[in-house]
This record gives C-alpha cells, structure tokens and sequence, in this order.
C-alpha cells in the first residue's frame, strides 16, 4: 500500500515532463493563406488611397429549409449555389493582403473600390483555379491544406494586371501574387 503513493506520484511527474500531446513540434501558422502585393504599373509597393474591400466567393451545394403549409421543415439541397463571405472590409492605405482559399478547386474574390475623393465605385474579381494539396504532419497537429495554383483570370477596371510570382501556397509567408494598378502620379 506504500508503494501507491509513490507509484502515483511518479505517474504525474511522467506526465508532467512528457505530455501526451506533442502541439510544440507543430508548425506555427496552421492556415494557409495567398500572399498578393500591390505595386503601381513599374513594380513599384504602394499603399491604396482607396477604401477596399475583398469578398470571397465560391460554389458549393447548400441545403435550405422550405416551410411546408402545416408549420413542418422540409429540407432541400440547392445545387452550386453562390457563397460569399467578406474578408476584408473597408481597408485603406494597404500594401498586401492575406486572403484564404476555398476547399474546392476554384476561388473568386471581389475587389470593391470606394473613392470619396474622385467619387469612383468600382470592382475587380480575381478568380483562381487551384489544385488542393492535403497536408498532414502529425496526429496532434491535424491536417492543413496547402495549394498550387494552376490559372488566373481577373477583370480590368481599375486592376490592371495579376502576376503569379508563386503559385506554391503553404503556410509560409510569402509572397504568391503582384497585382498592378495602374497609379496616377497624385496616388502615390
């Protein structure tokens, strides 16, 4: 009966010293997001005078609830609906932004420019078609999704191009996208 005690103690400094869960060996940014730059028609960084902001949009199957007439739910999938969500909401003076992908193989995001000044409202859309690239480093850690992106297309309002400088997205920051403006010399 002594040796309980001693046992039971020794059980907790175990535990102590050695927790079952190792999260410290995990990486450190568990996400993966998209790097884009923003520069002037040089390659020069500048920071927006506009306000922006940035919606995610993908397609995805979604159920909705009819009513029925006796007051009963009635479940119902809608097929590749439209799912927006808004990431980044009125930024001004911004220089880069980190915005993540959708778990399918295609991302949009809708730039939305206000201007007070100038009085211009606009948009742009960025879509992105991307390979899904599962990865899973331990059981503690769980599983990240990384990407490689495989084509880009944008609209040109006031974007004016997009660059792929890498299309390997992980979660390591760094730079994946230049997207150029073209900047009047009273923007800079």
């Amino acid at each position: 009966m002594k040796k309980l005690p001693a046992i039971l103690g020794l059980l907790l400094l175990i535990c102590i010293f050695f927790p079952g869960c190792e999260v410290e060996n995990c990486p450190p940014n568990s996400m993966s997001y998209a790097y884009f730059s923003l520069v002037d028609q040089h390659g020069r960084s500048f920071n927006t005078s506009d306000t922006i902001t940035i919606v995610g949009q993908t397609h995805a199957d979604i159920v909705v609830y009819d009513t029925l007439p006796d007051g009963s739910l009635q479940p119902r999938t809608v097929q590749d609906s439209l799912v927006s969500d808004t990431l980044i909401n009125k930024e001004v003076g911004a220089s880069s932004f980190e915005l993540p992908f959708s778990y399918g193989t295609h991302t949009r995001f809708v730039f939305i420019y206000r201007s007070l000044e100038r009085r211009y409202a606009g948009t742009d859309t960025i879509n992105i078609e991307h390979r899904n690239i599962p990865y899973f480093t331990n059981l503690d850690c769980g599983s990240m999704m990384f990407y490689e992106v495989t084509k880009v297309e944008n609209t040109r309002h006031r974007l004016d191009s997009l660059t792929i400088t890498n299309p390997n997205i992980d979660n390591n920051e760094k730079e994946n996208f230049k997207i150029y403006f073209t900047v009047l010399d009273t923007d800079e």
